[in-house]
């Protein structure tokens, strides 16, 4: 060590990260990253005996080394902050670990591209209508990569922003592109999209011919939806009345945001999208002239279904969820029109293994102490300051040295679905009373707690933990800290179910026709279904018991009153399971029309409830829930405190990876 490098570690400060889920995770990442010159000294603390926190994965030996999944996990197009620092990190994992027969050598071997969503609508044959899928291919909307930028080297630094007036000019784009010509209420469309880049080019003096368009627009196209447009028998003779519908669904939705975009957020400030966040987003299409049958529809529902958002066993109108519309708009534009090369990114692992195997390497070589099984049990405050934090420390390694994580699978390095026991002191006991280190029911300790004080162990304390699992462990003088209070109360979450199926036909076999896809807006509780097939390679099934497909799916799980345990909420989930599978699986797949709970045909199956305090899903509703949210970048009303992850006010201020 030189001199100047002892002067550099001597003055780093100390950050303890609370927290092994993907923001504490990415905060050790880029803190501990070569470019910040020795500046911290990085310690992270995480429950139980893996990172990713609610995208942690863990591996079955008993089962084919199956992948099991906190539920339906894949990376967007448009998370390009999320993707700069997954593919920083591969970059620095090859440089410090030469690993040539690991199936991941870059980030591109790890992610798979998918370009097609299903929408299931009920719009199909039949009275009442049947469920229909509606597939949309998704083109490459931008050039480029996603996470495109200076925060990785090499990759293209030219792409634009998606700023929100280049966002609803694609809208329009989109529209010109896709709906075909024949669609009588697309010159108005175009018309009206003129007018619109005339305000943004500075060419109009104000907006106000420009909302007059897109009314008539937004008129021509109600005359489709009503059955009332002279040209509608015409149109029909050539174009699937269904067809035509959807069209003019998606039409009145674009229509409905430029309306929206223009009135509410176009040279009314940077607050202009904040402002509407106290209005749910149907809310406000409504207020802009959207319908109950735009409200309903299956591309507003699918939105819902995504951000958990829909209130379970209401109507998917009006008061049927809440979601914040200026966090949801932003969203869901960029969602659509902001990705780079395709929408969504599935895994080609576990999500463990593509994304937290990676980041466990790189952040261990460079000197960041990960401490596993170090549940916070409290955090106190004096002053303006953080001074303690105590750490319930739920295991110890036989030997005193760092527990050592992941097991090989194929050539990939993996973590299991249960602590090494072999490795902790005790650890058959353990075992045999079923400790579970990561459910906040589990009370195990090693003895007494690690006090960590201000001063002493740390200069810096980043918060990593969601909302509800930091109720409990914050001292009342930093909880009934005003700013402190209106965060946490205004903070929402639901519990969530998900669902794997392992089965031996493939998506042909299954009758499904359409290919690898996401799909979504379905029956609840299990509303989305991602095929993830392309992981059977990294699992090791013998040859008779291999799948042909792999399914996960995932909904809202609801509240359960009264005390609750964990074994009723994960009976609870399979109930749900039982009764879906048998009422609604063959709607998907029509091969599945005989009993799924006896089929042979699945070979394995997994479910889980995700209601304790650190697997469920933050949701953005209504109201003051944003206004109310910290901003990640500046102190949370103590000097030496920092508060990271989705349940803050980020680029999307929701329930993603990208926050």
């Amino acid at each position: 060590m030189t001199i100047s490098d002892a002067k550099r570690a001597e003055a780093a400060k100390r950050v303890i990260i609370l927290g092994g889920g993907p923001a504490g995770v990415s905060a050790a990442y880029w803190l501990s990253h070569p470019q910040q010159q020795g500046r911290y000294k990085v310690s992270l603390y995480t429950q139980g005996w893996r990172l990713g926190g609610k995208c942690a994965s863990g591996r079955n030996a008993a089962e084919g080394d199956r992948i099991e999944e906190h539920g339906l996990h894949m990376l967007m197009g448009c998370y390009h902050n999320g993707f700069a620092t997954v593919r920083s990190c591969y970059l620095d994992w090859r440089e410090i670990k030469e690993d040539p027969t690991n199936p991941f050598q870059t980030w591109e071997d790890a992610f798979t591209p998918l370009r097609q969503v299903t929408l299931m609508s009920k719009d199909g044959p039949g009275e009442p209508p049947s469920w229909s899928p509606w597939n949309i291919p998704f083109l490459i909307q931008i050039p480029g990569q996603p996470g495109d930028g200076p925060l990785v080297k090499g990759s293209d630094q030219t792409i634009p922003l998606t700023e929100g007036e280049r966002l609803i000019l694609w809208v329009g784009d989109w529209m010109e592109r896709f709906i075909p010509d024949i669609a009588p209420f697309l010159p108005s469309i175009n018309a009206a999209f003129v007018h619109v880049r005339d305000v943004f080019d500075g060419l109009a003096a104000t907006a106000d011919e420009a909302l007059l368009a897109l009314h008539y627009a937004a008129a021509e196209i109600r005359k489709i939806l009503d059955g009332s447009h002279p040209e509608l028998a015409a149109v029909l003779k050539t174009l699937e009345s269904v067809t035509l519908r959807r069209l003019a669904i998606l039409a009145k939705l674009g229509v409905t945001i430029a309306i929206g975009y223009l009135t509410d957020i176009y040279d009314s400030g940077p607050g202009a999208w904040d402002a509407i966040d106290v209005m749910d987003f149907r809310e406000w299409l409504h207020l802009h002239g959207a319908g109950e049958d735009v409200l309903t529809s299956a591309p507003v529902a699918a939105f819902y279904d995504l951000a958990f958002g829909s209130v379970s066993g209401m109507s998917p109108g009006l008061g049927g969820g809440s979601i914040a519309a200026g966090s949801a708009l932003r969203a869901q534009l960029e969602m659509v029109l902001g990705y780079r090369n395709a929408p969504l990114f599935k895994m080609n692992a576990g999500m463990g293994d593509t994304v937290f195997t990676p980041f466990y390497d790189v952040l261990t070589a460079r000197g960041v102490e990960i401490n596993f099984f170090s549940r916070v049990a409290s955090i106190q405050a004096e002053g303006d300051a953080v001074s303690e934090v105590d750490i319930m420390v739920q295991a110890e390694t036989v030997d005193g040295s760092p527990y050592r994580p992941l097991t090989r699978v194929r050539n990939l390095d993996c973590w299991p679905n249960q602590p090494d026991w072999s490795q902790l002191k005790s650890g058959a006991q353990l075992q045999q009373d079923g400790a579970d280190f990561e459910s906040s029911f589990c009370t195990v300790s090693a003895g007494p707690p690690l006090k960590l004080k201000a001063g002493e162990n740390f200069d810096l304390a980043i918060l990593a933990i969601p909302p509800e699992a930091i109720k409990p462990i914050l001292a009342p003088e930093i909880a009934q800290k005003p700013a402190w209070s209106a965060a946490l109360n205004a903070s929402a979450s639901v519990a969530t179910q998900s669902l794997q199926l392992w089965m031996k036909p493939d998506l042909v076999g299954l009758e499904w026709a359409y290919g690898t896809t996401a799909l979504t807006s379905f029956e609840e509780p299990y509303d989305s279904w991602g095929d993830m097939s392309q992981v059977i390679g990294r699992e090791t099934w013998a040859e008779q018991q291999k799948p042909g497909s792999i399914a996960y799916w995932v909904g809202s799980l609801g509240e359960m009153m009264g005390p609750v345990s964990p074994p009723e909420m994960h009976a609870a989930a399979k109930g749900n399971a039982d009764r879906w599978m048998t009422e609604h699986l063959g709607t998907v797949w029509p091969a599945m029309t005989g009993d799924p709970l006896t089929d042979p045909r699945i070979l394995s199956r997994y479910s889980l409830a995700n209601f304790d305090l650190s697997d469920r899903y933050v949701q953005t509703p209504a109201g003051n829930n944003v206004a109310s949210r910290f901003d990640p970048s500046v102190p949370a009303q103590f000097s030496n405190l920092y508060v990271v992850g989705d349940w803050t006010k980020t680029r999307f201020s929701g329930g993603a990876f990208e926050s």
